[in-house]
């Protein structure tokens, strides 16, 4: 029998979800079985929030009249992306009874049209939905807006809560604004049946390694303290970037041609370093390179996320620019089986402050006028087998260059001292 795999959903920050071609919920009534409960923090979005006082709306254009810039960064990035995005809509055409991943899409309950209160003896293909009264169909166009991270219970919360400077009701609560908030989408393990899973490892993957103890958080790399006022007409105070760079995968082509450059302040988690064997070398003799990857920059595994996240690390030796001598590809990431029963085969990701090595060698040919080694590292967002499946190969970036070196090895002098 042949093994049919199923891509899941790479949207971040999101669940990973597979379409299960035998699950077609339906929306059902409570008096259908056992209604049980919504525990985990993933299956409840962020509680109805009112406008708070001095504001006319929750939308994040508001925002921007004021936190021009934080508003431009805010635009530009995923989050504002998420429930557009190409691929979570075409998983979620597939089967959009599963309302669980949108409370990381859009996670306010004034951005979702329904209201899901249980499921029908726990199965997340039953749940019992009720109409939304306070759904906003703008603000769901923001998908992850500026509400659904600051406003809580009338106020908007952040670092300072200075309510003489402000002109909306305001509340200091760094507690909230903290990495548990990142955790609330980034941190999320669940089965939903057998071949339907979320494996969202990121915050788990931080807390078992070594930057808890240095307090050093989500936080800390992927929202940056800079000096600018926090509004248009404040004064200069200590704030941070509102970009969250991950993979560096942009979602549309109009922001990068395929294979380009990473997306703007994009910061490369590895390391690369390349050592060749000897200092000279000359024709018909042997050619050894390393080529050291280190993960010095990310508090958790590389790739993180997505498990369809993967690197390509790719050694070409070329002879007089035409001719490819040797060439290897290794993959570091991880490896699944998705059906009949979803399952991990296999996860070479790079730990936090470990170094990785990966070497090439071959002979230099007698005839070579000049021989390169080129060095590319691609970050890929998923399988063009699985891209194909989900039809989004037409103007959907499936990878990005993050790092690329070409080493002259021999020269038409003779030898090349490196």
């Amino acid at each position: 029998m042949k093994i049919v795999q199923y891509p899941i959903c790479a949207v971040i920050p999101v669940l990973i979800l597979i379409a299960s071609l035998a699950c077609k919920g339906q929306d059902a009534p409570a008096n259908s079985g056992n209604v049980q409960p919504l525990t985990e923090h993933w299956e409840k979005p962020v509680p109805f929030q009112k406008v708070p006082r001095g504001l006319t709306t929750l939308s994040a254009e508001e925002c921007g009249k004021c936190h021009d810039e934080i508003y431009s960064e805010w635009k530009s990035s995923f989050h504002a992306q998420a429930w557009q995005d190409p691929q979570f809509q075409s998983e979620w055409a597939k089967d959009d009874s599963l309302w669980v991943c949108i409370n990381c899409h859009i996670p306010m309950v004034n951005q979702q049209p329904e209201v899901v209160r249980g499921k029908i003896d726990g199965d997340y293909f039953r749940p019992v939905k009720e109409k939304n009264p306070s759904f906003d169909p703008k603000l769901r166009g923001e998908s992850i807006t500026c509400a659904a991270c600051h406003v809580r219970d009338g106020f908007v919360l952040g670092p300072y809560g200075n309510q003489a400077d402000a002109p909306h009701a305001v509340k200091k609560d760094t507690e909230h604004l903290s990495r548990q908030l990142c955790f609330s989408c980034h941190n999320v393990t669940d089965v939903l049946n057998p071949s339907l899973v979320c494996v969202f490892n990121t915050g788990n993957e931080w807390l078992e390694g070594p930057y808890p103890n240095v307090q050093k958080d989500c936080i800390t790399c992927h929202m940056p303290y800079v000096e600018r006022p926090l509004s248009t007409l404040g004064p200069a105070r200590k704030t941070r970037k509102h970009l969250w760079i991950g993979s560096g995968i942009p979602k549309t082509q109009r922001d990068q041609i395929e294979g380009g450059p990473p997306v703007p302040e994009y910061v490369r988690g590895l390391d690369v370093k390349i050592e060749a064997g000897r200092k000279v070398y000359q024709r018909g003799k042997q050619a050894y390179f390393t080529v050291i990857l280190s993960n010095q920059h990310a508090g958790h595994l590389l790739p993180t996320g997505d498990p369809e996240y993967y690197y390509t690390l790719h050694l070409d030796a070329i002879a007089d620019r035409e001719d490819t001598l040797v060439t290897k590809t290794f993959r570091i990431g991880q490896e699944w089986e998705w059906w009949p029963k979803a399952r991990k085969l296999g996860d070479n990701r790079i730990k936090p402050l470990e170094s990785r090595s990966f070497s090439l060698s071959f002979v230099i040919p007698y005839e070579a006028n000049e021989v390169k080694l080129l060095t590319r590292l691609i970050t890929h967002r998923m399988s063009l087998e699985n891209a194909k499946f989900n039809r989004l190969l037409a103007g959907y970036p499936l990878s990005a260059l993050i790092f690329e070196d070409e080493m002259v090895v021999l020269k038409r002098n003779g030898g090349n001292r490196l």
